[in-house]
């Protein structure tokens, strides 16, 4: 099961690379942004695991959850997610809050070795902050690698990717990665940040991934990857507004 979390961080830094990349390509003079600024930094992760039991079960048990679960996360109107994983032996750290639709997000990305980038998409746009070394990898212009904190707002070009900011298209290729087969037939139970939970894990056992669901509303609260490929993703703000607005307009560099 550690396929999902690298699935779901690997989409997001693509998509942040990409979206980068389309911003230095073509320069557009930025549009004025909404009245408030989307605040920078990574949420904080759930609390942690605790009171760890667990129960015999049948497979079909694991399997009815891991698919009240997947239909749940699909059906959500919009959610976020905060962790990191290892891959190709980097660090990746993500924060992600949006809708299942795509037409909002606020995607922080951390990839080691390339940079830091946060990208905000509204319905006037979508705009992008970058660090130093994130414009410097993207082969920026030295204007927009002097930009500092400062928004650039990415030209009309980069509309058309928009649509993979969607949190229903993260899931749907995480949750591809995840199948029936895989689960053990015992089903664990334990209390995550004072949530309680069943925990789907992986046949060889916890260590190689497990997905940990809300006992009262099947909803994914974490998912956890495995000795070879180790992260965690926990899940959160499931059908809530999350308040995501584009920068201010001071906060967006205009290029000419």
């Amino acid at each position: 099961m550690k396929t999902f979390t690298t699935r779901v961080v690997a989409v997001s830094g693509a998509i942040a690379i990409s979206l980068g990349a389309a911003a230095c390509s073509k320069s557009e003079t930025p549009a004025t942004g909404a009245s408030s600024s989307a605040s920078a930094g990574a949420s904080t992760p759930a609390g942690t695991t605790s009171s760890t039991t667990t129960q015999s079960s049948t497979g079909s048990q694991a399997s009815d959850i891991l698919d009240k679960a997947k239909t749940n996360a699909l059906a959500a109107t919009s959610g976020a997610f905060v962790g990191q994983v290892d891959q190709s032996g980097k660090t990746i750290k993500i924060d992600f809050k949006g809708t299942s639709d795509g037409k909002t997000a606020d995607i922080s990305i951390e990839m080691e070795g390339d940079g830091k980038a946060r990208v905000i998409s509204v319905a006037d746009g979508v705009y992008i902050q970058g660090d130093a070394t994130f414009w410097k990898k993207q082969g920026a212009p030295a204007s927009v690698q002097k930009a500092g904190d400062k928004f650039i707002k990415a030209p009309s070009s980069a509309g058309s990717m928009t649509e993979s900011l969607s949190l229903k298209s993260f899931l749907e290729k995480a949750f591809g990665a995840v199948t029936p087969q895989q689960l053990a037939p015992t089903v664990g139970s334990e209390n995550v940040g004072g949530v309680d939970c069943w925990v789907l894990t992986d046949k060889k056992g916890k260590s190689e991934g497990a997905l940990y669901v809300s006992k009262d509303k099947s909803e994914v609260v974490r998912f956890t990857g495995s000795s070879d490929s180790p992260g965690q993703l926990d899940f959160s703000k499931w059908n809530e507004d999350l308040g995501i607005k584009a920068p201010e307009a001071s906060q967006v560099m205009k290029i000419s």
